[in-house]
């Protein structure tokens, strides 16, 4: 996938955020503006 640059319409992604659950991104936010943060953590 290419790399987004400023005013490029970020893709639907859906992630799963527990066992049952997951977050669509972009749809789920509520905002016109977010910062995603994705923290890999310790594996």
């Amino acid at each position: 996938m290419p790399q987004l640059d400023s005013g490029d319409t970020f893709p639907d992604i859906t992630l799963k955020i527990g066992e049952h659950e997951s977050v669509l991104l972009p749809s789920d936010i509520e905002s016109d503006y977010a910062i995603i943060l994705f923290y890999r953590g310790h594996w």
